[in-house]
């Protein structure tokens, strides 16, 4: 782990110790914080000690001692009258045998046995084992049975006495995965995640590397797990951006768990149903080795589409502006037939911006200088960027006028205008506001699929990875919202926001529906991600990229100053550009500065230069140079980001 730590660093310019406190459980973080962490809890059972003379005992310690002793299973804990325990134990009439605690408690667990693997699954089982190569894009349309291919897999590898790694991207579909395993390998299975309390992941942590559990199950960071004789690591759902982070300490799982795979001899499969186009145009290369599942299990239909332009007012449904006829009466009618649904909508909130219909001012951020977004169960404005929060004022600050207007919607208008057009429906909402308390997204996702509500709204964290298979309308209430950011994925991520949705309707025994509403309705990106052609979308968008010389044609570098002193800062970023371009010439694209959108993170102001570059080991001694002379100036911040995701 070390020797990661230690890579990781040195080709990201990182301090060791930001590493190590970003995957260390607090109890082992290389700060004072870890002195105050949790400490190993144990199960203190009574057993018989070597003491059987009773001539000492009175009678009621007698009586105590045989208890104890006739009791298949006791704690201390459990004995009411301390003070014959204490003479007892005393006496070497009882010993305490501490037995160390788990303090992770998952939901009761019933065994499962192995699946029967369809044709395509053993298929891709039996190539993955004979092949030579470490590295796979397992690419299987949504329904294909992916999970049980990982889980014949590490069924494999833990035969073969091999450690496995399963890593997914977010902590909401965690448990999910959890209970897939645990069904097969029992206490096998270890957890990481951040929706551990401290003490859950220390407990975790130290069973790992006590080698006490030969499977780990986690999120992101996961994937610096302390393992062990690696045999298998699955990155699942591998082209989700989470897999990213994107704020320091830079990295991507993907690429430590190849790392890793490469360090101890192991095979990494990378799954999905959309890949990502760095791993689709390797797997096409053949730097991986591409396997397929192209059909859902048991043969079953691909959802029926719909495609609504929102842009012709026929459509409309007369009493919301936000549904069209078409989806509000698919709703109605799933209802009726005691089926689910879900609804989508990737923006959290609810109204992306509050204006002044008097005087056009728009409430914005004093820190960031961006809009604000209302939310109407807290009655507040806030900064998505950097989380400041405001009461919502009664009137303009500007002209003092009481006519505010809510611009656009989010997913908590969306669950009030579906409880005004269906009062009876029972309605679950799930997004990063409702995941913000602890074990909130398990309860919401557990309480769907036990059938517990008729609709699901969210953003894109429900779009991912789940399996209900009582869901047989999925609707897109905005598709296009993403295609509208100046961002060279705004096509690929809406492709795959739109195909991973659909993809969640008819995984039972019933057909599915989709509809898709958009103002958009032509784009490349909406056309083929409601039929999942992900073949198509890829050729287009790679001609595009090749155009544009972005990924996977080029490699990025995302420089990131910021100050407090707007001039100071403006001036230091036009010396970097022009330093980098005197001495990366031919090897490089240098762009920039740029002032990227919000400017102002907080009290900091941000410049931003983009690197575009072909090979890492010729550019890397010009950035390292330019990093010693740049890390001096303390009144500059200064990062640098590989393969970024937000540019």
């Amino acid at each position: 782990l070390m020797m990661l730590v230690d890579h990781f660093c040195l080709r990201h310019f990182l301090p060791k110790i930001s590493l190590l406190q970003a995957i260390l459980p607090k109890s082992l973080k290389p700060s004072t914080g870890g002195l105050h962490g949790p400490k190993i809890a144990y199960h203190e059972y009574l057993v018989p000690g070597p003491n059987v003379d009773r001539s000492l005992l009175t009678a009621k310690q007698t009586e105590w001692l045989d208890l104890i002793l006739n009791t298949d299973t006791i704690e201390k804990k459990d004995i009411k009258s301390k003070s014959v325990l204490s003479k007892l134990i005393y006496s070497d009439y009882i010993r305490i045998n501490k037995v160390e605690k788990r303090r992770y408690k998952d939901n009761e667990i019933i065994p499962e046995q192995l699946h029967l693997l369809t044709e395509d699954q053993q298929k891709v089982v039996h190539e993955f084992i004979d092949s030579k190569d470490t590295i796979f894009l397992l690419e299987g349309v949504t329904g294909s049975g992916k999970t049980e291919v990982y889980i014949a897999l590490a069924e494999t590898y833990i035969k073969n006495k091999k450690t496995v790694m399963i890593i997914v991207p977010e902590i909401a579909l965690t448990p999910l995965m959890v209970h897939y395993f645990s069904r097969r390998f029992k206490d096998q299975v270890a957890i990481l995640h951040s929706d551990l309390t401290d003490a859950e992941k220390y407990d975790e942590y130290r069973r790992i590397v006590q080698g006490k559990a030969t499977i780990v199950v986690g999120a992101r960071s996961a994937v610096f797990a302390p393992l062990n004789h690696i045999g298998l690591i699955v990155i699942d759902e591998e082209h989700v951006e989470t897999y990213k982070q994107d704020q320091a300490p830079y990295y991507h799982a993907r690429e430590v768990a190849i790392w890793r795979g490469h360090y101890h001899q192991a095979k990494v499969v990378l799954g999905s149903a959309t890949p990502s186009l760095e791993s689709k145009a390797r797997a096409d290369k053949g730097v991986y080795h591409h396997l397929r599942l192209p059909k859902r299990i048991n043969e079953k239909n691909n959802p029926k589409m719909q495609i609504i332009d929102m842009g012709h007012t026929d459509n409309l449904y007369p009493k919301s502006s936000m549904f069209s006829h078409q989806l509000v009466k698919q709703i109605g009618e799933k209802l009726k037939a005691k089926e689910q649904t879900i609804l989508l909508v990737n923006r959290r909130g609810y109204a992306a911006s509050l204006m002044c219909r008097s005087c056009r001012h728009v409430f914005t951020c004093p820190q960031c200088e961006i809009p604000l977004s209302f939310h109407q169960a807290q009655q507040s404005l806030k900064c998505h960027y950097c989380d400041y929060q405001v009461y919502t004022p009664k009137t303009c600050p500007e002209c003092q006028s009481h006519q505010l207007m809510k611009q656009g919607f989010g997913s908590d208008r969306v669950e009030e205008e579906v409880s005004k057009l269906f009062p009876d429906a029972r309605l679950l909402r799930l997004d990063s506001d409702v995941a913000k308390v602890r074990l909130n997204a398990t309860r919401v996702l557990s309480s769907f699929t036990n059938q517990e509500a008729d609709i699901l709204i969210g953003t894109q964290m429900i779009a991912k990875g789940h399996d209900f298979p009582n869901v047989t309308l999925v609707g897109v209430v905005l598709a296009d919202l993403g295609l509208t950011l100046p961002h060279y994925r705004s096509s690929e991520r809406t492709f795959q926001l739109i195909s991973q949705a659909v993809g969640r309707t008819g995984r039972g025994s019933k057909d599915g529906q989709a509809i898709i509403q958009t103002y958009m309705p032509n784009h490349f990106a909406i056309t083929t991600g409601s039929q999942q052609d992900f073949q198509k979308f890829y050729l287009q968008e790679m001609h595009q990229r090749k155009i544009t010389q972005y990924p996977p044609y080029t490699y990025l570098a995302l420089v990131e100053l910021s100050s407090n002193q707007q001039t100071l800062l403006a001036d230091t970023s036009h010396q970097l550009s022009t330093l980098l371009h005197d001495n990366m010439h031919d090897l490089a694209s240098i762009i920039g500065p740029n002032i990227p959108y919000p400017e102002k993170k907080g009290p900091l102001y941000r410049r931003r230069i983009l690197i575009k570059y072909k090979e890492f080991d010729k550019i890397y001694p010009i950035i390292k140079n330019v990093v010693d002379i740049f890390l001096i100036k303390s009144s500059v911040k200064f990062s640098i980001n590989f393969d970024p995701y937000d540019i």
